[in-house]
């Protein structure tokens, strides 16, 4: 009885698993995170706030580590929300990185 309980639960979260959506870039919920966190950046677009975030996501990708990170976005952008900047690019831009 055991082993048919724990087989159907372990069936039952492998659905789960296969059945669940794929992590989705989502520009419209970064740019609504950095403006709720009064993280955007001084004096730009929208859309260029998007291409900064995804530039984030592909140093990261590239091996800089988050904290090395944060500090070039405050560097480069002259403003002190890097980590809020960069957590919300992980989050909403690529959400791959953020869940590996």
């Amino acid at each position: 009885m055991k082993i048919a309980l724990l087989g159907a639960a372990v069936i039952t979260a492998a659905s789960a698993v296969l059945a669940a959506p794929a992590a989705i870039a989502s520009p419209g919920s970064f740019l609504e995170e950095i403006s709720i966190n009064g993280a955007t950046l001084p004096g730009k677009t929208p859309d260029q706030m998007v291409t900064a975030g995804q530039g984030v996501c592909r140093d990261l990708r590239g091996g800089v580590t988050v904290l090395d990170e944060m500090t070039a976005v405050e560097k480069a952008y002259a403003f002190n929300q890097g980590a809020l900047f960069v957590s919300a690019s992980t989050t909403h831009l690529c959400p791959d990185f953020a869940a590996g």
